[in-house]
Parts: structure tokens; sequence; C-alpha cells
């Protein structure tokens, strides 16, 4: 199907401009004015509206087994959450039992997400075992398209590796051309303090953000960076919460080291005081890293502004908070980690990034999908508008007035971060390779349509320094 766009503005990582958008199949075929098209199947008026490159969730867990239960949102309801929010790629966590192998987790990811996943995806591979097992997988971990790995440095026991299994995968990772991202908090003073906490009797939620401090995640971040640059291996944190680890990341690039960052919306727009809300509701909030203060959103929202952070994520993974988040109505620490968000990133980052002045337009579209695509191996296939790219296209309506709520999101949990919020600019219509999967209000994807995004190797498409 040929599909014509007119009359909407046009906005790229560089540039804002009123063009036209011929898209041909499941490729953009032109971009530019007057393109004197008279063959279109369907054309799209797109005037007063933006048109963006569907955006690039690089950071989310759908159907993950974590502290007994699962997180809600299945590959169904999570990337039908995606579309409607105007996100067209996501890359997910495979992550290995521990004690297992690669090769099993890929069967298990596979198997929960090619029947269920409307639009495409990929995996980063967690790694939670270090031995000479895991090491001979990884070779099979590349051949198919998987160049991306994660490592803990906290969840101690479970998840956590130790410096010198994360130092000796970036050695091997290194070799092959791919890149380590790292979820960097001190895990064994995260350890000490929920200890301490609990034999004090210190129980509720407000002592969630207090076992995982600031600077316990500053300390950690300037670890992984240093690891990094010792293996010159591009070093990425994932989810950044804290001023102390904004810093750390400013003083890597300073001194030359191949760092990069990413934020998540809600350590943009939400802040600590939420975990004293009254009868438990502050457990919807654990999550970690977990929320942080107001001085701390200031510091990620400069950083995101000038590039010293160059992604903004989700970490979306939601578990009901009845019969999930109230696990640990007695115990913060048996609080099921996650909250919700793969929806709601567009809009929220629009409403409260662009309309407010923090970012500008194109700096919107860069951090929500030309940089994830640059930096993991999809550019330019995706996250930009041009000839020959994958028609992941948003038509997006800067002036649409909302609520965010529960009652009304795509998600399957029954709660949502950001009830009653007001938003500002949402997707009008929503193109998963020039199919129409989102239009005026409605999700009308199909499960299934997605496809696995195999990732080629090589250092990430922009300057790191």
């Amino acid at each position: 199907m040929r599909i014509l766009i007119q009359n909407g503005e046009v906005v790229t990582a560089s540039d804002q401009f009123t063009a036209e958008v011929l898209i041909d199949g499941e490729k953009v075929v032109a971009v530019g004015q007057n393109l004197g098209v008279t063959n279109a199947d369907k054309v799209y008026d797109a005037t007063g509206h933006l048109v963006i490159p569907g955006g690039i969730d690089v950071h989310c867990h759908l159907d993950m087994p974590f502290m007994g239960t699962r997180s809600k949102d299945d590959f169904f309801t999570g990337t039908r959450a995606a579309i409607s929010g105007g996100t067209t790629s996501i890359i997910e966590f495979c992550i290995p039992s521990k004690g297992g192998t690669i090769k099993q987790a890929l069967a298990d990811w596979d198997a929960k997400s090619a029947p269920k996943a409307c639009c495409d995806y990929s995996f980063h591979m967690a790694i939670v075992d270090w031995n000479e097992g895991i090491r001979k997988e990884l070779d099979s971990v590349f051949e198919r398209g998987i160049t991306s790995f994660k490592v803990f440095t906290a969840y101690k026991g479970a998840l956590m590796l130790s410096d010198e299994e994360i130092f000796r995968l970036m050695l091997e990772v290194k070799a092959r051309g791919g890149l380590v991202t790292a979820h960097a908090v001190n895990g064994d003073v995260l350890t000490v303090l929920a200890d301490k906490f609990g034999a004090e009797g210190k129980l509720t939620p407000h002592y969630h953000p207090l076992c995982q401090p600031g600077y316990a995640e500053g300390e950690a971040t300037g670890r992984i960076l240093e690891l990094g640059n010792l293996a010159g291996q591009p070093a990425y944190i994932v989810h950044m919460t804290a001023k102390e680890a904004v810093e750390e990341l400013v003083r890597a690039r300073a001194r030359g080291w191949e760092s990069l960052g990413e934020v998540c919306t809600q350590h943009l727009t939400l802040d600590d005081s939420l975990y004293d809300l009254p009868d438990f509701e502050g457990a919807k909030y654990v999550m970690s890293p977990p929320l942080r203060k107001k001085a701390d959103q200031e510091a990620l929202w400069a950083a995101l502004a000038n590039g010293t952070i160059q992604v903004v994520g989700t970490d979306h993974c939601t578990f009901d908070f009845k019969g999930g988040k109230d696990m640990g109505r007695d115990d913060f620490r048996k609080i099921p980690n996650g909250l919700n968000g793969i929806e709601e990133r567009m809009s929220m980052l629009f409403s409260y990034g662009v309309k407010s002045g923090k970012i500008p337009m194109t700096k919107f579209v860069e951090v929500t999908a030309t940089n994830p695509a640059k930096i993991f191996g999809l550019y330019p296939q995706k996250g930009h508008i041009s000839p020959g790219a994958d028609a992941d296209v948003v038509i997006y309506n800067p002036n649409k007035e909302g609520v965010i709520s529960a009652k009304t999101h795509n998600s399957a949990c029954d709660y949502n971060v950001y009830e009653g919020w007001k938003i500002l600019g949402a997707p009008h219509t929503v193109f998963v390779r020039g199919k129409v999967a989102y239009e005026n209000g409605k999700f009308v994807g199909e499960a299934g349509n997605g496809r696995f995004l195999a990732r080629a190797a090589g250092k990430p498409q922009l300057a790191m320094v």
C-alpha cells in the first residue's frame, strides 16, 4: 500500500520542516515538498501535526519472573501500550535464570515474544553468572543479532556480578564489537542498609530509597565507567537517577572516556515524597534505583538537554497493586520492584520537557528514537524518517489534551503511577512498518505483527565524548 502524509511538520534529531512523506509497503520511500504523488492508496492530512519517527524504548521488562511473581504486562499488552503511546520498537531484557544457560533463556523469551508482540523488538542479554560456559555462549548471542549486554552491580546473590566478572565480560564483548550496559548501584551498601532497616523494624516504603542513596549510585556509576575505560569498551549506564551519577558521567566524558547514559521518564517527573503516601500507596513507586529529590530531577534534565545523557527509556515493569505490590505490605524488601511507563513516555516527555521549554523538539526525537537506534545498532533502519527506513512513523498531535488514568491506559496493570497527570500532546496515527496500528485514540494493531530485530555489531553511531 502507498500512503502519503501531507502538510505535516517533519521532525528529525537535527531539523524541523514542512514536508510530505511517502510510504510504500513497509518503507519510507520519499520525504520532501510537493512530491507530486497522484497514485497513493491513502492520503493523510497532517495539518497542524508533527510527523516523527516511531519511538524506541530500549529499557523494558515484559512477562518477567521476579521476586516470586511475574511482571503483569506480557508482549501483547506491553507492545499494545507502547504503540498507543507512539513507540514502535522495543528492546527487552532476556534474563537467564541463576545457574542457567543463555540458550535456554533465549528459547524462553522467543516463546513468549514472537506470538504476541505487536511491534518490532530485540533483546539485550543479561549476564547474571560468569563462567566458561557463559563465555562460550557469547558467540551464539552475537550470531543471533544480539549485541548488547546488561550487568548488575546490585541484587546480591541473584543478579549481581563482581568487578572482576564485569571486566572479563567487557573484554569479551569488546572483542566481538558489542556494548555493555549496567544497572549501577552499590549492591553491598544496599544489602547492608536493607538489613539494618529490617533489624530496626523500619519496613515501610519510606525506607526503600534510603537503602540505595544517591552516593551508592554515583560510586557504582563511576566504577562501571572506569572499568569500561580500562577495557577500551564503551559503557552505558541504564536508568540514571541521582545527581551523583550524573557527576560521574560528566567526569568520565570530560576525560575522553566512551561513556553513555540513560534516564527514565519517572525520574524526570516523580520524586521520593511519594513513598510517604498513606495506606501503603507508596509501594506503587517502589523500583530500583528509586525516585530521588527535586535536585536530582534538575540535574537529570540538564544532562539530557546538554547531551551528557543520550536516551530516555522507561524501565517498564508492571506489577498489580493488589496481589503484587501488597506482597510487601509488612516489609518493603518484599515489594516487587517496577512500574509502568511504556505508553506514557512520549507524552510525558513532550508535555513536561518540550512544552515546558526544557528541551527542543529535535532533542525529543533524538532521545526517544534516533539515539536509541544509533547506540543499539538499529540506525538508519529505525529512528529516522528518511528514504529506505522502516515506515515506523507517528503523526503526533501537539495540542491533544488528556489526563492519564488506569481506567483508560492500555497496560494490564491495575494502577498507573501518573494517575491524574495532565498531558498536552499525543499520537494521532501510528504506523508500524507502514501498517496502521493506532488511530484516533484506538489501538488497531495485531499480536504477532512484531518482528525480531537482529542488530549488527559495531560501536554506537554517535559521539560518546
